[in-house]
């Protein structure tokens, strides 16, 4: 092989171990707004009560269809991407990780969950934050093409990577619900199918 056809062949093979939101850049338009620190944790607070209480997301989740016994709840975590204005109202670029807990005895029970990249409308209803709607990346492709439509060219990519690569956020959503059911940090996670048949913790 010549040095030529090498240099070719090492280059084809990095560039296919580059993320794959390294180029990717979005296509939202609207004006991307700073935030201080105090309104982006307002931003967040108001997602996470969004997102854990909503009743057209949480009704439909395993735990609270088969074993509403168990007092299931929604536990999220938000990570901020930016923030856009959008006349009167925010839009909200964020990644989030919820998932649907539960406690039986000394196990952490877990239901449906989910990680994507949403887009929160967010108001100011008398004084207080109010999402009036919530856009999901949807589509195949790894989420690319509808990424790119919700977020700034900037934001796009850190979207994507945080959605692919975000595994620790389940990890605070977990402990949030074990600290909520009074469960100690160490508390093994379950899931319904085998507390139903072996109660033993998946691996």
């Amino acid at each position: 092989m010549s040095a030529a056809v090498a240099l070719v062949v090492a280059a084809v093979a990095w560039s296919a171990l580059q993320p794959f939101w390294s180029d990717v850049a979005g296509t939202a338009k609207e004006e991307v707004v700073s935030v201080d620190s105090s309104t982006r944790e307002a931003l967040l607070e108001a997602a996470d009560r969004f997102l854990e209480t909503d009743p057209d997301r949480v009704g439909s989740y395993a735990l609270a269809n088969d074993r509403p016994d168990l007092s299931p709840r929604v536990f999220c975590h938000e990570e901020f991407i930016e923030v856009r204005r959008k006349s009167s109202q925010l839009l909200l670029g964020i990644v989030a990780a919820c998932e649907e807990l539960a406690r039986s005895g000394t196990l952490l029970v877990g239901g449906s969950g989910y990680r994507t990249s949403l887009l929160l409308t967010v108001e100011s209803v008398d004084g207080r934050l109010t999402i009036r709607q919530v856009e999901e990346a949807s589509d195949g492709d790894l989420n690319v093409p509808s990424v790119r439509e919700m977020f700034s060219p900037r934001g796009a990519p850190r979207a994507l990577e945080l959605a692919a690569t975000g595994s620790d956020m389940h990890s605070v959503v977990r402990e949030e619900a074990r600290e909520a059911f009074g469960l100690p940090a160490d508390a093994d996670v379950t899931y319904i199918t085998d507390l139903e048949s072996t109660s033993s913790p998946r691996p």
